[in-house]
């Protein structure tokens, strides 16, 4: 082995490293954020339910960033790898509160916005264009579908029949966070694999568990695997994005 291929091994190991911890030490940092928030919609005794447990989640966090320099590492500089570990610890972190509570606190998705737009006015991730135009996209463009979805759903069911809305305001600011990080060129292709995921979910439901058109899914853990999915690819990753 050169001596080169010696320090690109050295600097993906560490920046790996940089990134693993940035990932566990934002998840950790973010729950402590959503904790008060958290506690006011669902109170004390239910948001310590929600947040506890977290050590599957966490790992999972961990996986995709590791997995994201594994492949991409040697394109990505030290700050990258700290902006991809938090942005895998707080992702992860959200898919695990929508999961359980079918709740995406303002904190941590607008908290997620600010730093993608943060970062990329700063040249760290995606150019600002793109940031802001996937950010604004990410919030209208599911926000005017869902309003369509609703309508047709309310005139199969009837306007006396329960009905939750398809999409709530939490799942608007996730896309919106997610398109000011990865950039409004890979917001589609999150948008995709994570419908497809619900798809698939929705016909198991359905044939399986007896669900119906009524019955409301939470759309942030799709959403969120979906774009630890897409990162690698995305502008971030430099010559190897989409």
């Amino acid at each position: 082995m050169s001596l080169e291929d010696l320090n690109l091994s050295y600097l993906l190991l560490v920046h790996g490293l940089l990134g693993g911890l940035t990932c566990l030490l934002g998840f950790e940092a973010g729950r402590w954020f959503v904790r008060k928030e958290m506690q006011h919609w669902l109170g004390p005794q239910q948001a310590r339910l929600v947040l506890a447990r977290s050590g599957p989640w966490r790992l999972l966090g961990l996986c995709a960033c590791l997995g994201f320099f594994v492949v991409f590492g040697e394109q990505l500089g030290p700050v990258q790898a700290v902006a991809m570990g938090l942005f895998t610890g707080l992702l992860s972190l959200a898919a695990m509160i929508d999961l359980r509570s079918r709740l995406l606190p303002d904190r941590l998705t607008l908290g997620l916005v600010v730093l993608g737009l943060c970062l990329a006015g700063a040249g760290v991730t995606v150019s600002l264009t793109e940031a802001l135009v996937g950010g604004l996209v990410g919030y209208l463009l599911p926000l005017a579908l869902a309003k369509v979805s609703d309508r047709r759903r309310r005139s199969r069911l009837g306007k006396d029949a329960p009905m939750e809305p398809s999409m709530g305001r939490g799942d608007f600011a996730l896309i919106a966070a997610i398109g000011s990080w990865l950039g409004f060129s890979s917001l589609a292709f999150v948008l995709l694999f994570a419908s497809l995921s619900m798809l698939s979910l929705a016909l198991w439901g359905f044939l399986r568990r007896g669900w119906r058109l009524s019955t409301a899914l939470p759309f942030g853990p799709a959403l969120c695997l979906a774009a630890m999915l897409v990162a690698p690819f995305s502008p971030i990753a430099g010559p190897a994005g989409l």
